[in-house]
């Protein structure tokens, strides 16, 4: 949206409030719908273009004619973390029109509008797109540390993406797919940019409401664990989300109802205990994409050994029991290694089932880049559980239009949390891949 189109829209906006917004007796003696206290509303500097224009008219409309008087607006940068603009409605009948805020301010409204029409460049170091982003938890501990105050009520409406993207934070983005585990709500700062450790009442009594844009979603399921993720995030200091939806009209009128009439969420979730390590796990768009690894009988178990050695590949591993294992691999030794705590490469990525079934679980890595079987380096290691007869599972491999498997064993009986050294052998296992995919010596000797 250029600064053409925003004026004009600016333009109307006012004609309309000179024309139809001139109080009456009766239109000034109006009650106001929301309560006063603190607004607070953080926008994207990503937005597409396209929306921008409703982003303006939303946040204007709400400024001039639904905030009641004694109460305050702040507009924020949600990614840069930087002021937009400010504005104080005082406790004067006047301040009930549209007409005279829009007056009043506006020197601030021209600040939101020429932030609106500037196209802002993402960090150097960003490698995502960074559409609609915003840094969702850093702007939240900006509202906590600086703009609560213990006498006033604070309503924070977010206008940008649902999904955490961070160029300087890559590991922890929520886009393809991925969510965090719980185990990112019982760490530190220091641990999980999403930790909330001894923060119980950082944000005591906030409501946010969450507005975003379009299908961000890789399907349902992502939709539900974001959902429940922000929902726990929040709530565990002390703050509520209130609405989190894809309509700013319902984002802004949900914002104009007091917190103890608006329509609360009716899922009540609850953090996991079991689930306690810090890692990104992934759901698919695909439902199919892994098939190889979940289904319980191979058509083409009696496979011969693969033509050739370079391609792409699968390589996954499938266990029974309330242990807790995890694959390491890369494509060669001066490759990015991919595992929990380092879902993505350049290569490929990591995924992980997030026990969507009671009886077994699987994770796999896939090299989305064509690698060389012969130098493709896998281990496994018993991360946690108890385990008095060893873990076993079974390992396969897809590779060549084909599908390998073989099983695989850690003595250990307990795990050692990923620990490594040469004290840590019994708790890790490597994988044999050629032997796995039936490549003899003289095969490998000629590089078939």
């Amino acid at each position: 949206m250029n600064r053409r189109i925003l004026g004009i829209l600016w333009a109307l906006l006012i004609l309309h409030l000179t024309g139809h917004s001139m109080a009456t007796a009766a239109e000034a003696t109006r009650p106001v719908k929301a309560l006063a206290g603190r607004y607070i509303i953080g926008i994207s500097p990503f937005l597409d273009t396209s929306i921008k224009d409703e982003v303006y008219r939303r946040v204007v409309g709400f400024l001039l004619e639904d905030l009641p008087l004694s109460s305050s607006l702040g507009l924020y940068d949600a990614y840069n973390l930087h002021t937009i603009s400010q504005m104080d409605i005082p406790d004067v009948p006047a301040f009930r029109t549209g007409k005279t805020r829009a007056n009043q301010f506006a020197g601030q409204i021209q600040k939101l509008r020429e932030f609106l029409a500037e196209t802002h460049p993402g960090p150097d170091a960003a490698t995502q797109h960074l559409a609609q982003a915003v840094r969702f938890p850093q702007f939240m501990d900006f509202v906590g540390e600086n703009l609560i105050t213990p006498d006033q009520r604070v309503t924070v409406i977010m206008l940008g993406s649902p999904l955490y993207l961070d160029a300087k934070e890559p590991g922890f983005s929520m886009v393809d797919g991925y969510f965090p585990s719980d185990g990112h709500l019982s760490a530190s700062r220091e641990q999980s940019v999403f930790g909330i450790k001894n923060r119980t009442e950082a944000l005591k009594n906030v409501n946010i409401h969450f507005g975003y844009f379009g299908d961000p979603w890789v399907s349902e399921v992502h939709k539900e664990k974001i959902t429940r993720f922000w929902s726990l995030h929040l709530q565990g200091q002390g703050a509520h989300l209130s609405t989190f939806c894809g309509d700013l009209a319902t984002v802004f009128n949900a914002a104009c109802v007091s917190p103890n009439t608006s329509q609360s969420r009716g899922q009540h979730y609850e953090i996991d205990p079991a689930r306690s390590k810090i890692e990104m796990l992934r759901v698919t768009r695909d439902i199919g994409i892994a098939d190889w690894i979940t289904r319980d009988v191979l058509s083409n178990s009696q496979n011969t050994a693969p033509t050739t050695t370079i391609g792409k590949m699968k390589i996954g591993i499938r266990w029974q029991g309330q242990l807790d294992l995890d694959l390491y691999a890369s494509p060669n030794e001066r490759a990015e290694t991919l595992f929990f705590d380092h879902p993505r490469s350049p290569e490929g990525y990591y995924y992980k089932d997030h026990r969507s079934s009671p009886e077994r679980e699987y994770e796999f890595i896939e090299f989305t880049s064509a690698v060389d079987v012969r130098k493709v380096e896998a281990q496994i290691n018993l991360y946690e559980g108890a385990a008095p007869q060893g873990a076993s599972g079974e390992v396969r491999i897809e590779f060549a239009g084909r599908i390998y498997s073989g099983r695989f064993s850690i003595p250990a009986s307990r795990g050692n949390e990923g620990r490594s050294g040469s004290h840590q052998g019994e708790f890790w296992t490597r994988i044999n891949i050629l032997e796995l995919l039936k490549l003899d010596d003289a095969r490998i000797s000629r590089g078939d």
